[in-house]
């Protein structure tokens, strides 16, 4: 298994929103990562598991998560489709999640649009908020290139969540560019911030021709 490790302060601020790439480093961040499929390490190691049904993850106050680079077409298959689910909330502190030190979610999905130099690199981060109902929506603390948008707003349903998103169409509305292609999907749950324990179970994200 690879894991990847967040090693310069400087890029760490963009790899936190972007899911870049660094250099493979070995080990076992997770203990179990899907085919096709990588652990990417930020702070420490958010424990990732296939449960029978879903990919539970759990962070103690780490940030790791578990990224797929594969192109997308956008034309063809535009529609983000994903689920996931939690059975209890953290008791989380105070912090405004639009800055850096309440920057932790207990469910979120990243999309990825890479450019040639990291700065031009494109992301949504599609996320659960424990403070912002659904629709909210601010670039990343750490990386303005990455945009943040509430898809479930505070509270805990016990039931399963399922979202589907124009991808596409987000870009457009978020960084006003009209792309025609993906590069990466990723899944985190991440108290580094906050020092919190979290925990979510999620269903993993795929691109589908409709909604």
């Amino acid at each position: 298994m690879n894991t990847r490790l967040v090693t310069d302060p400087v890029v760490e601020c963009l790899l936190i929103a972007v899911f870049l790439s660094l250099a493979f480093w070995p080990g076992s961040a997770v203990s179990q990562v899907p085919a096709g499929w990588e652990a990417v390490s930020f702070e420490g190691e958010t424990a990732y598991h296939f449960n029978g049904n879903c990919w539970k993850a759990l962070a103690k106050g780490t940030a790791s998560g578990l990224a797929r680079q594969k192109r997308i077409d956008l034309a063809a298959t535009p529609y983000l489709q994903w689920q996931w689910q939690a059975s209890a909330l953290p008791d989380w502190p105070d912090q405004d999640e639009q800055s850096k030190a309440g920057d932790d979610f207990q469910a979120r999905v990243y999309v990825i649009k890479k450019g040639w130099l990291p700065w031009q690199t494109r992301a949504i981060n599609y996320v659960w908020s424990r403070q912002y109902p659904s629709g909210s929506h601010w670039p990343n603390p750490f990386a303005s290139q990455a945009h943040m948008v509430v898809v479930q707003g505070p509270g805990l349903s016990p039931e399963w969540q399922a979202f589907s998103r124009n991808v596409r169409d987000d870009f457009r509305r978020y960084h006003g560019v009209d792309i025609k292609e993906v590069d990466a999907v990723a899944i985190m749950t991440d108290g580094d911030n906050t020092g919190s324990t979290v925990s979510a179970c999620y269903r993993l994200p795929a691109f589908q021709a409709q909604p």
